[in-house]
């Protein structure tokens, strides 16, 4: 099963929320398969999945709407997740049966903190008594849903005034905008918003530049990274903690970048440059921003393999890093590219769209905007099977998961 977690944003552009996205008929399987693996018994998938990797790696701990159907809230879900009551918004994606069975179930749930959202076409001519329980809706801003999505959002802001209104499916800026006056809490859309005037990037950002292009050399000096790293706080806490880790022993702790460096060796100095320098390029960018860089590194890393591009891990990795390079320096992606050191299949793939690499950055952000027509017949191509692909995402999420852990450890040390 494939899933993703696909940011909400307040009109801020600020993330507030995540939305679990699954891959319900990949064209892998049949119809009935694709069903089954969602329907199985009334176990819930999703929640499983976010039990085994943690709510930090896929949400940053904000709240996560994760779907599910009438048959899985007879199988106590609030016992299949650790994860807080108060984090999680149940979604229901089809109208519930006026059977009473359910009803007390989620009373119950509510009860203990759980909140509940509609996904579903809302009939205008009837009372519906499960949105008297819910907190959220949405509404679908794709074109052919639009006069239906017009005519619910009337009735429910006459009938259900207690409910946040979600418009899911935005794929267009203009459609974004539009929306901003018409009552909309959250926005599930692809789309930042980039500064893009003055094009100066801040010191700090100048440094980590130097620092990436430095390590981009095959035999690059450690005391050109020493000299840099010392001007940067955020950084030296950062590699101090990470080769204190390493040593294990309050005996041999490193004290000095220069020996923290030496230490480490070239191959870890460049794994580390990468990771750290590129949380500290996003820093006054919002956390998703950062999040996003991250994930996609690791993921377009571990796909490698599947498309028979083992010997340029490296470089995925990279491309991967820096595809939101152009909204971390506020800047288009063809200047952008300009202020680091990569390779030219890296460069055509982010500002061309084409080249050896790019088929791998574009499934990537197919997987993560939930795209799964297009993930599905790329699978296909490249023979990538359905449990190899997942194991790929939620491999991504956990390293990333252990860079917070490392992040924590060290803001608690400073």
């Amino acid at each position: 099963m494939q899933i993703v977690a696909v940011p909400l944003y307040n009109r801020d552009m600020t993330v507030e929320a995540y939305m679990f996205r699954d891959l319900k008929e990949n064209i892998l399987f049949s119809s009935a398969q694709a069903i089954n693996l969602f329907d199985g018994a009334a176990t819930s998938e999703p929640l499983r999945i976010l039990d085994s990797v943690g709510l930090d790696a896929f949400t940053l701990g904000k709240p996560i709407f994760i779907p599910i159907k009438e048959v899985l809230l007879m199988g106590n879900p609030q016992l299949q997740c650790k994860v807080p009551a108060d984090k999680i918004v149940f979604v229901l994606e089809e109208p519930i049966s006026d059977d009473e069975v359910y009803f007390p179930i989620i009373r119950s749930l509510r009860d203990m903190g759980y909140r509940f959202a509609a996904n579903y076409k809302i009939h205008c001519q009837r009372r519906d008594n499960y949105l008297d329980l819910c907190s959220f809706v949405f509404f679908s801003q794709r074109p052919e849903r639009m006069e239906e999505t017009s005519r619910g959002l009337e009735f429910i802001k006459h009938n259900y005034r207690h409910l946040a209104l979600i418009a899911a499916h935005i794929y267009s800026k203009d459609v974004l905008q539009g929306l901003y006056d018409k009552g909309y809490s959250l926005y599930e859309s692809k789309f930042y918003r980039v500064t893009e005037a003055g094009f100066q990037i801040a010191p700090l950002k100048i440094n980590a530049i130097r620092l990436i292009n430095i390590v981009q050399d095959e035999n690059f000096e450690f005391e050109n990274i020493s000299g840099i790293v010392r001007g940067d706080p955020a950084l030296t806490v950062s590699l101090l903690k990470l080769i204190n880790s390493t040593v294990g022993s309050s005996k041999n702790s490193v004290s000095s970048v220069p020996q923290a460096v030496a230490l480490l060796g070239q191959g870890e100095v460049r794994k580390w440059v990468t990771t750290a320098v590129s949380r500290s390029l996003g820093n006054d960018r919002p956390n998703e921003i950062t999040r996003t860089s991250l994930v996609r590194a690791k993921f377009c890393e571990n796909l490698a393999p599947h498309f028979d591009m083992a010997q340029l891990s490296s470089d995925l990795f990279l491309l991967g890093l820096f595809s939101v390079l152009d909204i971390i320096l506020e800047m288009p992606m063809d200047r952008a590219v300009k202020q680091v050191h990569i390779s030219k299949n890296v460069s055509q793939a982010l500002t061309e769209g084409s080249g050896i690499l790019y088929p791998v950055i574009k499934f990537v952000t197919d997987y993560e905007s939930a795209g799964w027509s297009a993930v599905s017949r790329q699978m296909i191509v490249s023979d990538i099977s359905d449990e190899d692909l997942s194991e790929a995402y939620l491999d991504a999420l956990r390293w990333y998961r252990e860079l917070l852990t490392l992040d924590a450890a060290s803001a608690s040390t400073s």
